[in-house]
């Protein structure tokens, strides 16, 4: 028994959650997460008769006996999983966001040069071409972080495949190098970077409008200024509340990371080599 696998099961035994807890609450995270045509796949292995509760029930009895009796000895699941892992890199969808993510770098490095070469020629007005220079930027961002996301779930979809393909593997877990739900550079810098832009956006519209309406309060009365200033407010009243959606929803998306990686986490005397930036950079760590 390796030493990683005797710590996982040392921190199972030491753990709060008795065996039975913890395997039906996989089961259940698990379930959520196959399709019905997956589910419909991996049912007869269960002699699950329903899609419902029945199955999981036995997933959970599956899972209990792997968490308390340990899994039997599969001499291909190691292979097996190299082979799928390999087949599922999504490699195209890869390079592109690579692409677009080197895209948006360079048109705000472009845009960073020309304001700071513009800052010294004219103080009056913005540098020509700044603004279409950081629509591109964001635009560019919002296209990586979408790509690497549907690269992220065909590749999900593929292994989990895989997975109901042969019976027992969901009660043992998945054997992979790189973990279920990998992150990748475009949504991680799309999630890192938006609530921070939208912050920043939301407080220099508001300071902008409320100068505005101060300006036409104290001076004579212009419709068309009070109007902007009140878009200005309201827009940045929107992007405040955007940034606390965009974190909020970024908290429920880790806490469902650590609920199916916990769920697929692989039981066997002998596991791969993961890499630990990736369980970083999602929220795992060792445990």
């Amino acid at each position: 028994m390796g030493a990683k696998h005797a710590a996982r099961i040392r921190a199972i035994a030491s753990s709060s959650q008795l065996p039975t807890e913890r395997a039906r609450a996989d089961a259940i995270v698990m379930t959520a997460w196959l399709t019905s045509a997956q589910r419909d796949r991996y049912a007869p292995s269960l002699r699950a008769e329903g899609l419902g509760d029945d199955f999981v029930e036995h997933l959970a009895d599956e899972r209990r006996v792997v968490l308390e009796e340990g899994p039997d000895p599969q001499d291909d699941e190691l292979d097996s999983a190299t082979r799928a892992e390999r087949s599922a890199r999504q490699l195209p969808l890869r390079i592109l966001e690579t692409l677009l993510v080197l895209a948006a770098l360079g048109c705000f490095a472009v845009a960073a040069l020309r304001t700071e070469y513009g800052a010294g020629m004219s103080r009056d007005a913005l540098p020509d071409g700044i603004v279409p220079l950081l629509v591109v930027t964001v635009l560019c961002l919002i296209a990586a972080a979408v790509v690497g996301t549907v690269a992220t779930r065909r590749r999900d979809h593929e292994l989990l495949d895989w997975a109901v393909s042969r019976p027992g593997q969901l009660g043992r877990g998945l054997p992979l190098r790189r973990p279920l739900q990998g992150g990748s550079v475009g949504p991680a810098l799309l999630r890192g970077v938006g609530p921070a832009v939208l912050v920043a956006a939301g407080v220099i519209a508001i300071c902008v409008g409320a100068a505005i309406l101060l300006i036409t309060l104290l001076s004579e009365p212009d419709s068309g200024a009070t109007t902007l200033g009140l878009w200005m407010l309201g827009g940045g009243v929107l992007a405040l509340l955007l940034a606390v959606v965009a974190v909020q929803l970024r908290g429920r998306r880790l806490e469902q990371i650590v609920r199916r990686a916990r769920a697929a986490e692989w039981f066997g005397a002998q596991g791969p080599e993961q890499d630990p930036g990736l369980l970083d950079d999602a929220g795992l760590g060792e445990s």
